[in-house]
Formats: C-alpha cells, sequence, structure tokens
C-alpha cells in the first residue's frame, strides 16, 4: 500500500478511492450492474452533515458521500500504520456498496449492516494482497483498526460490533469474499 508515512492528503486519498472505484466498478460489472463511485468529501474537523456528525468517517446514502476527517484519519494512520486509514475508508465504501444493492433498505440490525461493511473492506484487502499491493503488517493494521472501532454499546443506534466481531467479520471478508454477498443474519450477542 503507501508507506506508513504517507500523509492522507488529497492526493493519497484520490490514490485509494480510484483504486476501490476500479474494484467495485469490475465486481458490480461482472454482476451486470453499475457501480456509481461515492463523492468523496475530505473535511479538516468535525463536521456536520445531513446524515450526522463526521467524527472519523462516515457514509450518507442520501447523496452516495462519504465524509473523512482527514485529521483523525491522519492520526490513526501515524498511530497504527497507513492500512489503519486504508480500512476505514474501504469499510465506508463498503457502505456504499450495500446502498446500491438494496441492503439498507431491509429490516438488518444496523450493527450486522456495520459487521458486512468490515466483511466488505476485507474482500478489498484481499484483492489488494492478490495484486501485490498489501506489504506485510497491512492486513495486521486493518484488523487492528476493526477491533480499535469496535464497541459494547448494543443498546445504541450506531453499534457497529464489538472488537471481536468487527475483526472476524473483517477476516472473514479477506479469507472468503463471497462470505459477505450471502444472507445477512443478525449477529448473537455474546
Amino acid at each position: 500500500m503507501l508507506p506508513a508515512q504517507a500523509a492522507w492528503n488529497e492526493p493519497t486519498l484520490s490514490f485509494v478511492s480510484e483504486g476501490l472505484n476500479s474494484f467495485w466498478g469490475g465486481i458490480f460489472q461482472r454482476m451486470g450492474l453499475l457501480f456509481i463511485p461515492p463523492i468523496i468529501v475530505p473535511h479538516s474537523s468535525v463536521q456536520a452533515t445531513s446524515c450526522g456528525s463526521s467524527n472519523l468517517a462516515h457514509y450518507c446514502a442520501s447523496d452516495n458521500t462519504i465524509h473523512l476527517n482527514m485529521g483523525v484519519l491522519t492520526r490513526l494512520a501515524y498511530k497504527v500504520g497507513d492500512s489503519a486509514a486504508f480500512f476505514v475508508i474501504a469499510h465506508e465504501y463498503g457502505h456504499s456498496v450495500q446502498a446500491q444493492l438494496g441492503l439498507l433498505q431491509t429490516k438488518v440490525p444496523p450493527f450486522a449492516l456495520e459487521l458486512q461493511a468490515d466483511c466488505l473492506a476485507g474482500v478489498f484487502f484481499a484483492a489488494s494482497k492478490k495484486v501485490g499491493v498489501l506489504e506485510k503488517g497491512d492486513l495486521e493494521e486493518g484488523t487492528m483498526t476493526a477491533m480499535m472501532t469496535g464497541d459494547y454499546n448494543y443498546s445504541q443506534g450506531n453499534h457497529h460490533g464489538t472488537p471481536q466481531q468487527r475483526k472476524s467479520a473483517f477476516l472473514n471478508g479477506f479469507r472468503n469474499p463471497k462470505a459477505c454477498f450471502q444472507a445477512i443474519t443478525p449477529i448473537r450477542r455474546p
């Protein structure tokens, strides 16, 4: 991927988003569908958007945008490694994929959709490894980020899954991409 010291600026973001656009565009094309790349909206701080606050990153289905707090993303990349930020962006792209497949309109619990987005991030990491883009340690950085962003706020609407659930979802996508596209079933709490 990128050197751990790479600044998460506009050129880096453009490079990563172009890779994600190409990857998901190819997947959708093989399914006979058209992937509409999300619009990336970088911010220098926390911003209020039409879909909520962008503390780190979030996807807004109403206008197919991904809002990224570049300051937090850069700090995360320096703390964990470049693939931490890569994981965050790939996860948000997962939500765009879900929206375009009509999965966000289902009655699936929100945290199950979050775990599926982690799984889809794992799929992209696997494809990156296949073409030789992943560097030593990148998978571990993505896994660590998945765990770091887990939570135990079961009663909150923004519950993303426990650290272990997020790690498992990400690695499931990495090992078996088809697992992400199987029927989503609510995952039981431990």
